[in-house]
């Protein structure tokens, strides 16, 4: 495999979510919406992210002005 199509394969991995975080993610979505249709009425709803193992939301969360460059590395290749 060329260094140029490998390093593209890098860049599509980070914008996409693969790996066990998507696994996780898969989980935390069905833990949530159970917890949802069996909560107490009276009681504030659950949120996604407390179902989520280890989650941090500054390592998780792009700041909108940060830029990794992957857009333009993809347009001028």
């Amino acid at each position: 495999m060329p260094e140029r199509e490998f390093n593209e394969y890098l860049l599509y991995n980070e914008e996409q979510p693969f790996g066990q975080w998507r696994d996780d993610y898969r989980t935390a979505q069905i833990s949530h919406l159970l917890a949802l249709i069996n909560r107490d009425s009276k009681r504030e709803p659950p949120k996604l992210q407390d179902f989520m193992p280890f989650w941090n939301k500054s390592g998780f969360e792009k700041d909108e002005d940060e830029d990794d460059g992957s857009a333009e590395f993809l347009a001028n290749r």
